[in-house]
């Protein structure tokens, strides 16, 4: 148990002693008697609540320990540490580098929020940059550094909203047109990303051995990434993204022209590559032929990616139910699908009481009928 020592003469006569967890021990001062009575119950009752926290362990930087958090980090895939690197290096480490983590309030959090906004900093941009910084801090509370983390008091009118990002949907006659100025080497790229709905890392990463033409599926099961340059191949990040897409003729006939291009091909061959057989890059492809059929085309702006959201808004059109839409995207959640396409459906209410008015007025018909 704790206790209180009074040394007169002093301007914070009060000291405070207790035993720390660790059995070491520790002492304050107080001016007044009241302060001091209060700490040392304070302390006591974190002591029995196991939250103890030493306040020398908050004096650590906050640069150094949010490199050594980092570093402990498993099964994170070089593209997310790189962009994790950028944005500590950029963003959070020039205004919290040398501050002692448990210097960090929730002032500083809210002026270096406002800071990056007047930076021009996008949305999104600065939402990942806090999320980034509240994991640090919530790791030292995890650490026993913190009692607590200044971020869990920031709320959401602190961080700048993110506004719904422009999409371009296709319709068939356009995704025709992209394709009639597509260079050959690259048209069956495009159908099957039109097709299917995979994203560029998951096509550039597909295998021979993840195509099963007698049952018409295509098998998503790893993703490329290009970090400074460097390629590498590996798992996708969610179970959901691990996924079977059915798939129409045309799109194994696609796949089997850029297959047939090519002298010798495996199983663990890729099945879209480079004009030189290399793995394809998304930089190298967007420049070179993407771009360029664009402008011939459909004309910007208009991203790879919009073929994704093409191919769901298709599906959308078609009358296919929205769980299906998810599990073919690859989404975690059906709320993601809604949210991201909840507008393109919203035009299906009208069809839906239509067709509801429809079947009631056939049921009364069928009703009176019957009674005569």
């Amino acid at each position: 148990m704790g206790h209180i020592v009074k040394r007169p003469g002093r301007p914070k006569p009060y000291f405070v002693r207790w035993i720390d967890p660790a059995g070491h021990e520790r002492a304050k001062a107080f001016a007044r008697k009241v302060d001091a009575e209060a700490h040392l119950i304070s302390v006591e009752a974190s002591k029995l609540r196991c939250e103890y926290v030493d306040a020398t362990r908050g004096r650590m930087a906050f640069g150094e320990y949010s490199e050594r958090v980092r570093s402990q980090k498993v099964n994170q895939r070089p593209s997310t540490r790189a962009r994790d690197d950028v944005y500590f290096r950029s963003l959070i480490l020039p205004d919290f580098r040398a501050m002692p983590l448990a210097a960090i309030e929730l002032d500083d959090v809210r002026t270096w929020l406002a800071k990056l906004e007047r930076k021009g900093c996008a949305a999104a941009t600065t939402r990942k940059a806090f999320q980034l910084l509240a994991s640090v801090l919530r790791e030292a509370v995890r650490d026993r550094r913190l009692a607590r983390s200044p971020c869990d008091d920031v709320s959401s009118s602190d961080l700048p909203r993110i506004e719904a990002g422009e999409m371009r949907f296709l319709d068939r006659r356009e995704i025709g047109e992209l394709l009639s100025a597509m260079d050959p080497h690259y048209r069956p790229l495009v159908i099957v990303a039109s097709a299917t709905g995979l994203r560029f890392g998951e096509l550039a990463a597909l295998r021979v051995k993840h195509v099963d033409q007698l049952r018409r599926l295509v098998a998503v099961k790893e993703g490329m990434t290009d970090v400074e340059g460097k390629l590498s191949f590996g798992p996708l990040k969610t179970a959901a993204s691990r996924r079977t897409v059915s798939v129409p003729k045309f799109v194994l006939e696609a796949i089997t022209e850029s297959l047939a291009k090519r002298t010798e091909v495996g199983t663990e061959d890729l099945v879209f590559v480079g004009k030189n057989g290399a793995p394809l890059r998304a930089s190298n492809f967007r420049q070179r032929f993407w771009t360029p059929a664009v402008n011939a085309s459909v004309g910007p702006p208009c991203r790879f990616h919009d073929l994704r959201h093409s191919h769901a808004a298709l599906l959308v059109q078609a009358g296919v139910h929205p769980k299906v839409i998810q599990r073919r995207l690859g989404h975690s959640s059906i709320k993601t699908t809604l949210d991201t396409y909840g507008h393109i459906f919203e035009g299906m209410d009208l069809e839906a009481s239509t067709a509801f008015e429809k079947a009631w007025l056939d049921d009364v018909q069928d009703d009176d009928s019957a009674a005569l």
